[in-house]
């Protein structure tokens, strides 16, 4: 009996000998090179961001070339070659092999071998054809055990924009990125899956398959609601009250910080012509605007330093902007501090007025200029600049692109920046373009119900178009807004307000009897 006992443990413990050697060969371990590269493929540069992830592959005989020295690194790549890869990796990862038989057509002993071993490899009318990446993505996430695809990273459901782990392929998408094998196609790891990838692209996702130390960390959260962009943005974004060089206010308009020591954004026509700006907080605090940093008058674009510390401030994104994307609009209008709209992005990037917009259907309105244009994260993305006049939510927006580019060595105080002004007599704000520019008036008379001065081009000094720029400047320092442009006898004539003063200026190039001159209309 105890002879019988003694066998039976022995026959226990060779049994255990045994498995052990099969459990250890269960490791990406077993993925070790098994050829050298030597420059195989003549399509693939030394510096292209996918050849290091082509030649791991390619030496542990995971992916081989299509032929002619050629990976084909911007070809599709196919469903066979896809089940190929998956059998390979998890043959390999449980023996320490990849051989596989041969057959006709040469992929089908692949085939059998993820049948057998419960590879998700759906029913292919033809596996020749190149593969969706979701698809991709449901084969390859059976091709490792859970315990070789752990997570290392947080990525909440509806984190990845355009899958849930509810769809069929979601959960192996979400393996995935969790396990830092996905990363996406974009900075907001938009994952695309109805589309093809290219085979540098999966060389590059296979590799993080067998080398956890190429796996990626990452973070993806869920959009923000409406209230958490509102609570987290709103301390930042402040009123902005304008000053003239009289000390009168004349104007409103909003602003937000983008770091904690006062450095500050908002749209250069808020605050050009003040004299003394200051702000208003969301909790009714002021502070006085210590003066200017930058500013580009042809995109509206300034940043401005303010009294004070310990600001509470906004990020700015560094992600594209998509058509579609929802936004959010914070800001002043008519003087309506933190008042916040939701809406879409109508055109990531439309051209007008030789300027680049964000155009928006947020509601916005007289005030809201210099407010942040928020996304979906609580981001800065661009600053509430415009609405078009008798439009229907057709909004606008400067790039947050434009005001990031500034310089911030050095600020001057306001008032440096204004141009010393002598206005037309007995029309007050209007300035007197004629007397800034040296030249007498060629013709006054009466006309679009007020005074046309106008003066001989070749009485101008320097360049005209320059000097109509130039006049535009001293029209906006005296704080007087574009209208817009109207047309009169076939003349184009450029209109700004003063809506202090009840003032229009209108000026524009034209013809009187014969004369090229350019004419400034007061009413």
């Amino acid at each position: 009996m105890k002879r019988k006992i003694i066998s039976a443990v022995l026959s226990l413990c060779l049994a255990m000998a045994l498995c052990v050697p099969a459990m250890g060969a269960m490791s990406l371990a077993n993925f070790v090179r098994v050829r050298t590269y030597q420059e195989a493929f003549s399509d693939v540069p030394e510096t292209a961001w996918f050849s290091e992830s082509v030649i791991s592959v390619f030496e542990r005989g995971i992916m081989d070339g299509r032929g002619q020295g050629m990976f084909d690194p911007h070809g599709q790549l196919t469903i066979a070659e896809t089940i190929k890869i998956a059998a390979s990796i998890h043959r390999n990862f449980h023996s320490g092999s990849m051989e596989f038989p041969q057959g006709a057509p040469w992929y089908m002993p692949y085939v059998d071998y993820a049948h057998r071993h419960g590879l998700h490899i759906g029913a292919f009318r033809s596996f020749n054809v190149p593969i969706t990446r979701a698809d991709f993505a449901a084969i390859m996430a059976t091709a490792l055990p859970d315990e070789a695809l752990t997570p290392i990273n947080h990525i909440d459901n509806g984190g990845i924009p355009d899958v849930f782990e509810s769809f069929s392929y979601g959960q192996a998408v979400y393996m995935l990125y969790r396990a830092g094998v996905l990363t996406g196609s974009d900075s907001y790891g938009t994952f695309f899956p109805g589309r093809t990838l290219s085979r540098a692209e999966a060389a590059t996702i296979v590799n993080r398959m067998i080398d956890a130390d190429a796996r990626v960390l990452q973070m993806r959260k869920v959009p923000l609601t409406s209230e958490q962009v509102y609570a987290g943005a709103s301390p930042a974004v402040f009123l902005i009250h304008v000053y003239d060089r009289n000390d009168e206010l004349v104007k409103h308009g909003s602003g937000f910080f983008i770091s904690d020591d006062g450095l500050a954004i908002t749209n250069y026509h808020v605050v050009v012509g003040g004299g003394s700006i200051f702000i208003t907080m969301y909790d009714g605090e002021e502070f006085e605007v210590a003066g200017l940093y930058d500013f580009d008058r042809l995109n509206d674009t300034a940043l401005i330093r303010v009294h004070g510390e310990d600001f509470p401030y906004l990020n700015v994104s560094d992600t594209p902007l998509q058509t579609g994307a929802t936004v959010y609009a914070l800001g002043s209008p008519l003087g309506l501090q933190a008042s916040f709209s939701r809406g879409i992005v109508s055109q990531a990037r439309r051209e007008l007025y030789g300027m680049t917009f964000i155009q928006l259907d947020a509601a916005i309105s007289t005030g809201s200029s210099g407010g942040a244009l928020l996304d979906a994260f609580g981001r800065v993305v661009g600053v509430t600049t415009a609405t078009m006049v008798g439009a229907q939510n057709i909004n606008l927006a400067v790039p947050i692109d434009y005001f990031t580019i500034l310089e911030r060595t050095a600020y001057t105080p306001f008032s440096e920046h204004l141009i010393p002004t002598v206005y037309f007599d007995g029309f007050y704000p209007a300035p007197d373009f004629g007397a800034h520019f040296g030249v007498r008036a060629w013709d006054t008379r009466f006309a679009l119900g007020g005074t046309s001065f106008s003066y001989r081009v070749s009485d101008i000094p320097g360049d005209v178009m320059d000097v109509i720029e130039l006049y535009a400047h001293i029209i906006e320092q005296n704080l007087f807004e574009h209208m817009g442009d109207m047309v009169i006898s076939g003349n184009v004539l450029t209109r700004f307000y003063n809506a202090q003063h009840d003032v229009i200026v209108s000026f524009g190039l034209e013809v009187i009897r014969s004369v090229e001159v350019f004419t400034v209309n007061v009413a």
